[in-house]
């Protein structure tokens, strides 16, 4: 997939460039780290559609004001195990990252805790924030709810978002288990980019505005649907998303989850932590999962598979190799950003 031409960009290159890019959005130094590292993150794991690929979006958003450059991230409501988060229209980026803080710092003391988040904008990938609970000896999830692009099953009106979960679970020598997935046989973001290329979609990705299977990306953007995983279970799953987050916070949620102004714009997440010392030694834990991933390895293979790998393997391996060899980016998406930098002024093009 992605024929286009990629190039290999250092880490720390790439780092630099969209700390300074996201400052010169309005955005203070502290909250540009902070969405800097989920973008470089994404594209360090391989995950294009939720990383630099969204940036011209961002900017857009950001210089709309759609988007809050210098947001008042604020705790709404708390007990000792949950807190309810006002993001004031931030990236989600930075609102997600400052609730799921909150979150580990009340699982150290009640063993696990759950933050939501609302008036938020899109965080990029939900994978992103359910690690950040991983270097503390704790399970992580995060979740949120977005735009509708999905239909009731059996229908043809856009209703839900494609509403994604993450979960992050330490292991021992293994690396830890990771698993991000939309309730949508794709995410949208994929999508766009095939359309970008000029290139149709595999088959089972989305339906069009009637409803019916479509392998045109266009057919998706034209009030088409993402086709929804297992069917109806992928619609239940998704509307219950939107309702533990959207519908749970007080902000908006299905149809009114959009890019209008104010809260019907809005978009809500969900974030957990579970401390593995309130149930079981830690390095028990650890070494029980390595067992467990190590079960999956090691299991027979189908006729014609060479391995076996877990959720987020694949990514790992991305990541380490993005370490050494620099993170790869598709050729229109350093285009994107070079012609942003331009129009900030930015001396520096990738």
């Amino acid at each position: 997939m992605y024929d286009a031409n990629k190039r290999r960009v250092p880490v720390d290159v790439l780092t630099a460039f969209t700390r300074d890019l996201l400052e010169r959005h309005g955005m203070s130094p502290e909250h540009a780290e902070i969405m800097t590292a989920n973008l470089v993150e994404a594209d360090m794991r391989g995950v294009t559609s939720h990383g630099h690929w969204l940036l011209r979006r961002y900017s857009g958003l950001l210089d709309d004001g759609e988007m809050n450059p210098r947001p008042n991230v604020r705790v709404v409501r708390e007990t000792a195990a949950t807190v309810l988060v006002d993001g004031d229209s931030a990236p989600g980026h930075v609102a997600g990252a400052l609730t799921m803080r909150a979150v580990i710092e009340k699982a150290r003391e009640a063993g696990a805790a759950t933050g939501i988040t609302r008036r938020s904008r899109h965080f990029g990938a939900a994978a992103h924030f359910a690690l950040m609970a991983v270097p503390h000896d704790m399970v992580g999830f995060a979740t949120t709810n977005a735009g509708p692009t999905m239909f009731a099953f059996g229908g043809r009106e856009r209703v839900v978002g494609n509403n994604p979960i993450a979960y992050a679970i330490p292991a021992g020598r293994e690396r830890p288990l990771v698993l991000d997935m939309a309730m949508s046989m794709s995410a949208n973001s994929r999508i766009a980019i095939f359309e970008r290329l000029g290139q149709q979609i595999p088959e089972g990705w989305a339906l069009d505005n009637r409803g019916l299977p479509t392998t045109d990306p266009k057919a998706f953007a034209d009030n088409g649907a993402g086709a929804p995983i297992g069917g109806p279970k992928g619609i239940g799953l998704a509307q219950i998303v939107d309702a533990m987050t959207g519908v749970l916070s007080g902000s908006a949620y299905a149809q009114s989850v959009g890019r209008a102004e104010g809260d019907k714009g809005a978009i809500s997440h969900m974030f957990q932590a579970t401390d593995i010392a309130a149930f079981m030694p830690v390095e028990t834990f650890k070494a029980r999962m390595d067992a467990q991933i190590e079960e999956f390895h090691s299991s027979a293979a189908a006729e014609g598979v060479r391995e076996l790998v877990v959720a987020g393997e694949m990514e790992w391996r991305a990541y380490d190799e993005a370490k050494t060899e620099g993170v790869a980016l598709l050729e229109p998406i350093i285009a994107d950003l070079n012609e942003v930098a331009a129009s900030k002024g930015a001396p520096t093009r990738l």
